[in-house]
């Protein structure tokens, strides 16, 4: 990946990583409450270009799961994922990221209708 995008990246990534939105107005209840939160098990893995971690992504609005096949996008700096666009079942949607082959720390960003959540991972040194 450039220099140029990698920063561009981050610095998006900067702006911010959670963003489950509520509605600010109490007289208008028609604005549901919506979230979306990545996991990634495990949250490290050896950078030998082949482990691989597995990604969970739930969605929810309201506190109930989004319908099925609701999409979402997952981007990453570092390592491979197998689909990068994903869909719900019950409002949880499944991905896997295979280990980069350079040890270091990455993100993993989820995205889904204007939401956002991001999550540090971490592909270990396997020279020791």
């Amino acid at each position: 990946m450039s220099h140029c995008v990698t920063a561009f990246f981050l610095a998006f990534l900067m702006m911010s990583c959670t963003s489950p939105t509520e509605s600010n107005d109490d007289n208008n209840n028609s604005n549901p409450s919506k979230s979306l939160t990545i996991d990634a098990r495990p949250a490290a893995i050896p950078a030998d270009g082949a482990s691989r971690m597995t990604l969970f992504v739930e969605y929810r609005e309201d506190g109930v799961a989004v319908p099925d096949s609701t999409r979402i996008i997952l981007l990453n700096p570092m390592g491979t994922l197998a689909q990068g666009t994903i869909y719900t079942v019950g409002g949880v949607a499944l991905d896997t990221l295979t280990a980069d082959s350079t040890a270091g720390i990455g993100w993993l960003v989820a995205y889904a209708d204007g939401l956002r959540d991001s999550i540090e991972i971490m592909f270990t040194d396997t020279t020791n």
